[in-house]
């Protein structure tokens, strides 16, 4: 099968079908969306602290779901590269 070319998935990237696919994209890339959300439930749990990386230099904030607490490590002694934060699961 070519490489799907519909919007990606929230959470993994997973890449969906676009419309002009007729063996009911619509049912599968609901599939599709579906493992992504267990996916994303299932590996990150509530409390979970990991640093996260942007692109930019002083990264946007956390993503959907986490909280920023770059400011309450970096108090406590601890740094970090410029692009990266602390977030913490919600």
């Amino acid at each position: 099968m070519a490489d799907a070319t519909g919007t990606p998935t929230t959470n993994y990237g997973f890449k969906t079908i676009d419309g002009e696919n007729t063996a009911g994209y619509t049912s599968i890339n609901s599939v599709i969306t579906s493992i992504d959300t267990e996916l994303e439930d299932l590996t990150f749990v509530t409390g979970m602290v990991m640093v996260f990386q942007s692109s930019a230099a002083t990264p946007p904030g956390a993503p959907s779901g986490w909280t920023d607490f770059t400011s309450s490590m970096t108090s406590s002694g601890v740094t970090l590269p410029a692009g990266y934060i602390w977030i913490k699961k919600n």
